[in-house]
């Protein structure tokens, strides 16, 4: 007989697939900067990406007031916060931007404890604690010399605003998809959200160009993106927002992972290390939840 795997085992699931689809991002993006400028990569990628998922309707429609919620995650998540991250990061090092990116998890994790009342357990604090500092040396290279935060103030405000943002991004989509279901809501969220950009960048006169030659990994850019918005919204629902964050914190592994192969990059001994205390502090997360 074949065994059911259980609601929080399937989030797991999702939250690791999702790390592993959103660790491809990253390289997609390297690779279109190089012709595209990037609100026209955001707006066209999230827009597809939602119209991949357009043939989907669930059994209940929302209603206006759920409709609003989900089109709040929408401006959330697929517009306001990639727009401010992206000229964020226009206007800081590199450096402070992959340092104060982390920054996500922490904010993420103090909405869901003080507006939506989600806890850890006690024990899986310290295991969260773990995670946090893998990401910091991954990201960092425990490299400090070059980390000035009063250097670019703005932008680095930008992109913890970002940060918040998205926070608040991940739990309502929580909310949302626990009604009208993971699918739904990632088709409506990317949709709303590309579109949004989309005629921002229409009214502001700003260049919409992509070469021929770029097209086709724009397509599996956006089908990325559905699939990682897809399956991270699917485990939210499973897991809540601060495990489901905390395991797409891997996607920091996969994404050197694959820029070693993609792009050419290298990766240090001290990375190789902060990856290892990542997938440590998640592993033990998933083991205290008896799954």
């Amino acid at each position: 007989m074949t065994q059911v795997p259980s609601k929080a085992k399937l989030g797991y699931l999702y939250a690791l697939g999702s790390a592993v689809t959103g660790g491809l991002i990253p390289v997609f993006s390297k690779l279109l900067l190089v012709n595209v400028k990037p609100l026209t990569i955001s707006a066209l990628v999230f827009l597809v990406a939602g119209l991949i998922l357009f043939p989907y309707r669930p059994k209940d429609l929302p209603g206006r007031r759920s409709v609003g919620w989900m089109a709040a995650t929408g401006l959330l998540g697929a517009a306001l916060a990639p727009a401010l991250y992206l000229y964020g990061v226009n206007q800081t090092s590199a450096v402070n931007a992959a340092l104060l990116t982390n920054a996500e998890v922490f904010f993420t994790a103090v909405l869901a404890f003080l507006v939506f009342k989600e806890r850890l357990k006690r024990k899986q604090l310290l295991e969260s604690i773990l995670v946090v500092a893998g990401i910091v040396v991954v990201s960092t290279d425990l490299d400090f010399s070059s980390v000035q935060l009063l250097h670019g103030l703005t932008g680095n405000l930008l992109i913890l605003g970002a940060g918040i943002v998205w926070a608040l991004d991940n739990n309502l989509s929580r909310i949302t998809s626990q009604r009208f279901g993971p699918i739904f809501v990632s088709k409506f969220r990317n949709v709303f959200g590309g579109g949004l950009l989309l005629s921002f960048l229409v009214a502001t006169s700003a260049s919409l160009a992509v070469p021929a030659s770029a097209l086709p990994l724009l397509l599996l850019y956006a089908a990325d993106i559905a699939l990682a918005t897809l399956t991270f919204t699917a485990a939210l629902v499973r897991i809540g927002a601060v495990r489901a964050l905390l395991v797409f914190s891997t996607t920091s592994i996969f994404g050197s992972l694959f820029a070693v192969e993609g792009l050419g990059e290298t990766i240090t001994l001290i990375q190789a290390s902060g990856g290892a205390l990542i997938l440590l502090g998640v592993y033990l997360i998933h083991k205290s939840e008896g799954v």
